[in-house]
């Protein structure tokens, strides 16, 4: 039975370890200076796309925000991309290009009703700029975004880059605690990833690129997939920590969960894309975040399930030792950082088991399905005490 304890003990240590090792290895990381050329001069000509699919409630505050982004009108188009809506989104898009004479506004209507990315694909076809900008329609940015983003760009290395999320309600609850912690600890991993080399975790709410490096987004994983495919050509992938965009996070765990599996599902196939690759050897991402990255993605989640079954093993055999384990848990979660950390964690293996499970039985969850609580969330007074419109 000392067994039982001993694989107990090193299933632990490598499930809580390797995570930790990694953020801390990555944090140090995240302090290094930029290896890139930056040019403060490049003024690029800019296309930003805004897929949408009925979202009549928002898309005038996205475009009000838009307008407000600080850059020579002359370079900047702002396409809506409207996957075959069957609400009033395109009337009210009409309706606010008729009043606008400063940044240039089109509509590019699909029909029939295609999905994201197909969509912005047709939209691509037709765009001709130097940068494309993808941002989805409840995301928004400060007005100085471009002109401190543009610099990471003008770096001939550099194919792509994404910036950090911020929430607009983050002590709306609980569950908005935890994401904001999340968030915090996650995105400086994906800094310290980003000062090495690369990192391919891009959000929708600002992801660019430079458009002769992409012939098309990646269907599959999309945003994050595309970046994949941009460091699969030798180019760069940043995050960048001084640029960010706000959104809001559910203020309720059903629809958190909604999220994090659409999101854990993309996750899987983009790392095991990357494992595929690497075992052929033709991954271009270094093996120093690649192979924690896949450990972490594939590997880790298995490593929670057989934690929590050696775990009641060991409540049956020793229920006294058991009660020693429960009670140093329980002072642990006295302590409101340790209890949000071993909440996420856990909350975000079990996620990833459960994205496992789906990849392995080729069940995948739908990723075009907004959710309502979310976007009825936002309004303008929240908007305009963080001046973004």
């Amino acid at each position: 039975m000392v067994i039982l304890v001993i694989a107990w003990l090193a299933v632990g240590i490598l499930f809580f370890g390797l995570p930790s090792f990694y953020f801390l290895y990555m944090r140090r990381k995240s302090n290094m200076y930029w290896n890139l050329q930056f040019d403060t001069t490049y003024l690029p000509s800019i296309a930003i796309l805004v897929p949408v699919h009925n979202e009549q409630n928002l898309i005038r505050l996205k475009m009000e925000n838009l307008s407000k982004v600080e850059y020579p009108s002359d370079k900047l188009d702002i396409i809506i991309a409207n996957d075959c809506s069957t609400d009033n989104t395109a009337n009210e898009v009409n309706q606010y290009i008729a009043t606008q004479s400063g940044k240039k506004i089109k509509l590019f209507n699909s029909n029939p009703h295609l999905g994201k990315t197909s969509c912005l694909n047709n939209t691509l076809k037709d765009v001709q700029t130097d940068i494309v900008i993808i941002s989805d329609v409840d995301c928004f940015w400060p007005n100085d975004i471009l002109t401190t983003a543009l610099p990471y760009l003008s770096d001939p290395t550099v194919g792509a880059i994404t910036a950090r999320e911020l929430l607009l309600n983050p002590d709306d609850s609980w569950i908005t605690l935890g994401e904001q912690f999340y968030d915090s600890n996650i995105q400086s991993i994906r800094i310290g990833e980003s000062k090495i080399h690369s990192t391919i975790f891009f959000q929708g709410g600002f992801a660019a690129y430079k458009r002769s490096v992409i012939d098309e987004f990646n269907h599959a994983t999309d945003d994050s997939g595309t970046a994949l495919d941009v460091v699969q050509k030798k180019l760069r992938t940043l995050l960048i920590p001084e640029i960010g965009f706000f959104t809001v996070s559910p203020i309720t765990w059903k629809n958190k969960i909604q999220i994090k599996l659409r999101r854990a599902g993309h996750l899987q196939h983009l790392w095991a894309r990357c494992f595929n690759l690497l075992v052929r050897g033709k991954l271009l991402m270094p093996k120093r975040i690649a192979i924690p990255e896949i450990f972490l993605h594939i590997f880790n989640p298995v490593l929670l399930v057989i934690l929590l079954v050696l775990s009641v093993a060991i409540t049956v055999v020793y229920p006294v030792l058991a009660l020693v384990i429960i009670s140093i848990v329980c002072a642990a979660l006295l302590v409101k950082r340790l209890r949000i950390m071993i909440f996420e964690l856990a909350q975000t293996n079990l996620i990833l088991f459960l994205a496992l499970t789906s990849f392995v039985t080729k069940r995948n969850f739908k990723i075009w399905k907004p959710l309502e609580q979310s976007r009825f969330a936002i309004n303008a007074n929240m908007l305009k005490k963080k001046n973004l419109i």
